[in-house]
Protein backbone atom coordinates (compact mmCIF):
# COMPACT_ATOMS: atom_id res chain seq x y z
CA UNK A 1 0.00 0.00 0.00
CA UNK A 2 1.31 3.44 -0.90
CA UNK A 3 2.13 5.84 1.89
CA UNK A 4 -0.19 8.78 1.36
CA UNK A 5 0.67 11.84 3.38
CA UNK A 6 -1.25 15.06 3.17
CA UNK A 7 -3.04 15.44 -0.14
CA UNK A 8 -0.85 13.36 -2.42
CA UNK A 9 1.13 10.22 -3.00
CA UNK A 10 4.79 11.21 -3.01
CA UNK A 11 5.99 8.05 -4.77
CA UNK A 12 3.56 8.60 -7.67
CA UNK A 13 4.73 12.19 -8.00
CA UNK A 14 8.37 11.04 -8.14
CA UNK A 15 7.59 8.46 -10.85
CA UNK A 16 5.68 11.05 -12.89
CA UNK A 17 8.51 13.58 -12.64
CA UNK A 18 11.13 10.98 -13.62
CA UNK A 19 9.12 9.85 -16.67
CA UNK A 20 8.54 13.45 -17.73
CA UNK A 21 12.23 14.29 -17.44
CA UNK A 22 13.21 11.23 -19.49
CA UNK A 23 10.64 12.08 -22.17
CA UNK A 24 11.92 15.64 -22.50
CA UNK A 25 15.52 14.42 -22.55
CA UNK A 26 14.75 11.92 -25.36
CA UNK A 27 12.77 14.40 -27.44
CA UNK A 28 15.36 17.14 -27.05
CA UNK A 29 14.73 20.85 -27.15
CA UNK A 30 11.95 20.53 -29.71
CA UNK A 31 9.71 18.95 -27.05
CA UNK A 32 9.80 22.04 -24.87
CA UNK A 33 8.97 24.45 -27.68
CA UNK A 34 5.29 24.90 -28.48
CA UNK A 35 3.94 25.68 -31.88
CA UNK A 36 2.04 28.96 -31.85
CA UNK A 37 -0.34 27.77 -34.51
CA UNK A 38 -1.47 29.75 -37.49
CA UNK A 39 -3.81 32.50 -36.46
CA UNK A 40 -6.14 33.53 -39.22
CA UNK A 41 -5.35 37.23 -39.69
CA UNK A 42 -8.76 37.99 -41.18
CA UNK A 43 -10.52 36.45 -38.18
CA UNK A 44 -8.22 38.31 -35.81
CA UNK A 45 -8.92 41.60 -37.60
CA UNK A 46 -12.68 40.96 -37.41
CA UNK A 47 -12.50 40.18 -33.70
CA UNK A 48 -10.49 43.32 -32.99
CA UNK A 49 -12.97 45.45 -34.93
CA UNK A 50 -15.77 44.24 -32.67
CA UNK A 51 -13.87 44.82 -29.44
CA UNK A 52 -14.46 47.97 -27.43
CA UNK A 53 -11.95 50.72 -27.16
CA UNK A 54 -11.30 52.52 -23.91
CA UNK A 55 -13.31 55.60 -24.87
CA UNK A 56 -16.48 53.71 -25.70
CA UNK A 57 -17.10 52.69 -22.09
CA UNK A 58 -16.87 56.27 -20.86
CA UNK A 59 -19.11 57.44 -23.69
CA UNK A 60 -21.71 54.77 -22.92
CA UNK A 61 -21.69 55.62 -19.21
CA UNK A 62 -22.28 59.30 -19.99
CA UNK A 63 -25.10 58.41 -22.38
CA UNK A 64 -26.81 56.26 -19.74
CA UNK A 65 -26.52 59.06 -17.17
CA UNK A 66 -28.13 61.58 -19.53
CA UNK A 67 -30.93 59.17 -20.44
CA UNK A 68 -31.60 58.47 -16.76
CA UNK A 69 -31.70 62.17 -15.91
CA UNK A 70 -34.10 62.86 -18.82
CA UNK A 71 -36.35 60.04 -17.66
CA UNK A 72 -36.31 61.38 -14.09
CA UNK A 73 -37.26 64.89 -15.32
CA UNK A 74 -40.18 63.52 -17.33
CA UNK A 75 -41.59 61.76 -14.28
CA UNK A 76 -40.39 58.22 -14.62
CA UNK A 77 -42.30 55.60 -16.51
CA UNK A 78 -45.29 56.38 -18.63
CA UNK A 79 -48.68 55.00 -17.77
CA UNK A 80 -50.25 52.79 -20.41
CA UNK A 81 -53.36 54.09 -22.08
CA UNK A 82 -56.15 51.50 -22.18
Amino acid sequence: MAKVQGEGDYESARRYNAKTRSFVKKAGKSATKRATGGVDTAALRKAKSKSRGGGQDARDAALLRTLASRKARKGGTRARAR
